[in-house]
């Protein structure tokens, strides 16, 4: 190598260096000028004993070979034709009720299930309208400028006025200006000059005509020339249509010889408050009072409004169709065939809130329930459940003996707040010993077999999506912040999205967005008051 190829390599090598040295620096100088993240507990934005990992939700009980006789306190039953281990067939009587008293009952049962019907139609119309309303939202709109320009005056300036109260005279004044008593004397109405005697022989009629009239002359306002009301205007860029940062007035008076004042608080008229500005941007404001969040709520809260009011005319409709039957004949006939198990006194039956006759054909109680899409896999046939029924409070184990492969349109379920999802029937078997009624509604609550480590759920603000992919930013082991990937699940209510991987309960997490928010970020403990601000 020469020495000529020896200085160049030489040459670019330090440039090189140098290079290297200046963006080095400038790493390091911006990194020292980053401020640490804050980072939040998990278990103080998290939930981890979510209620969801058991599951609620209702049906109508329905009886399979097996039907029980029960009274009301208004009936009262007649006769009774069974008697215990009779065997009876489909069609034939078991009781009959004195029907007295049903025409009252049934005017009365008609009429509450008019009122029910009534409040449904009214909260569907409520929930049309919730669905009609579009979230507020604004819109930043920035207007176009319009090239004010301002030309200041040197000050002090007189802009107009004659110096009466009505009428003052209005400066353009200046913040660094200074009064005195030179300045302020000069503030006084202009005295006006005498008027010159007129020529009386030019205007004299001659001999033998007739002296014309003289006009009025108009009469003059009275002016004090000893006393002004001046008004003094500070405006930006002391310009005359600029905006006005201050202003205040002076009552001047020279009748005792020197000049005296006093302040007094003037009121600008029109002309003078007018300005030019440049408009500035503005929010327009867009769509109802509420947020999406809060709209969210109230349909969803509206939603379980209906489906309780359905609930409640299934119950009523029941109640209504089983006193228009004791109407027609007030005989009650056997719906199966079977063996009479039961035969109890009418009284004490009512009083022990159990059934006066039971008749079974070897079989038990049906609950027709649902459960979400998301839990499907979660629930299997033959796990137990928990059965509580709405009419006679009993609580009893059922099984699930069936699991629908096709979704239903019409659910009860409870279990997933989420209206986005398809919901599947299953079906319920208890056995007949259950104190149990036909045509009453019971709640059925089951356990979802979730995964370990299944039931951490956040609040969404921590979580980002990208492509699909969705990560949160936590301290790492080194004290600095990192872009970790997490495996999510279900969603809760819309604040909450469930966890099922890449993050702990005793992981810290920063809010994922800011311009200090990065890889290799320093981090700091911080509190949800200081993130709220509260």
């Amino acid at each position: 190598m020469n020495n000529t190829l020896k200085r160049v390599f030489i040459t670019v090598l330090v440039i090189a260096v140098l290079c290297g040295a200046v963006w080095g620096g400038l790493v390091i100088f911006r990194n020292a000028q980053k401020k640490p993240v804050n980072v939040y507990a998990v278990q103080d934005f998290a939930m981890t004993e979510y209620w969801g990992d058991s599951s609620q939700t209702y049906g109508m009980i329905s009886t399979d070979k097996l039907q029980n006789v029960y009274i009301s306190d208004t009936q009262t039953v007649r006769e009774i034709y069974v008697e215990e281990g009779q065997e009876v067939k489909t069609g034939d009587p078991i009781l009959a009720y004195d029907t007295t008293l049903s025409d009252i009952d049934l005017e009365k049962a008609g009429i509450d299930l008019q009122k029910l019907q009534l409040q449904k139609e009214t909260a569907e119309k409520e929930l049309t309208t919730l669905y009609n309303m579009r979230p507020h939202s604004s819109v930043l709109i920035t207007p176009e400028p319009t090239g004010v320009e301002y030309i200041s005056k040197a000050t002090p300036f007189r802009i107009s006025g004659s110096g009466t109260e009505e009428d003052p005279f209005y400066y353009l004044w200046g913040e660094d200006d200074a009064f005195s008593l030179s300045l302020l004397a000069g503030m006084f109405p202009e005295v006006p000059a005498e008027p010159e005697e007129p020529d009386e022989s030019a205007d004299a009629p001659q001999e033998g005509e007739p002296a014309p009239d003289e006009p009025d002359a108009p009469e003059e306002p009275a002016v004090n020339y000893n006393e002004s009301y001046v008004v003094f205007l500070v405006r930006e860029h002391d310009a005359l249509n600029a905006p006005i940062q201050s202003y205040w007035g002076l009552h001047l008076d020279r009748s005792g010889g020197d000049v005296t004042f006093r302040f007094y608080q003037p009121e600008l008229s029109e002309e003078i408050q007018s300005f030019e500005v440049e408009p500035e941007p503005y929010y327009e404001e867009y769509g109802s009072d509420y947020t999406a969040a809060e709209l969210a709520v109230m349909r969803s809260e509206k939603e379980q409004e209906i489906r309780d009011l359905e609930v409640s005319i299934k119950l009523a409709q029941v109640e209504y169709d089983k006193l228009e039957q004791e109407v027609n004949d007030g005989v009650v006939r056997s719906t199966i065939d079977g063996t009479v198990k039961v035969v109890r006194d009418p009284d004490e039956a009512y009083q022990n809130s159990e059934a006066v006759v039971e008749v079974s054909g070897g079989g038990g109680y049906y609950i027709d329930v649902s459960l979400s899409e998301l839990e499907l896999g979660t629930v299997e046939v033959g796990q137990t459940v928990q059965v509580n029924c709405w009419e006679t409070g009993a609580f009893c184990e059922g099984t699930i003996v069936e699991i629908s492969e096709y979704p239903t349109t019409n659910s009860n379920s409870w279990s997933d707040g989420n209206s986005n999802v398809s919901y599947y029937p299953f079906r319920v078997f208890v056995d007949e010993s259950a104190d149990l009624r036909a045509y009453a509604y019971a709640d059925v609550t089951y356990e979802n077999h979730v995964q370990e480590g299944d039931s951490l759920y956040l609040e969404n603000e921590f979580i980002r999506t990208d492509g699909g992919r969705s990560y949160v930013y936590v301290r790492n082991a080194d004290g600095l912040l990192e872009q970790r990937t997490i495996q999510t699940g279900r969603s809760l209510w819309g604040s909450y999205t469930q966890v099922r991987g890449g993050l702990t309960i005793d992981d810290y997490v920063a809010f994922p967005y800011g311009k200090d928010v990065a890889d290799g970020a320093k981090t700091v403990e911080a509190t949800a008051q200081e993130l709220y601000g509260y």
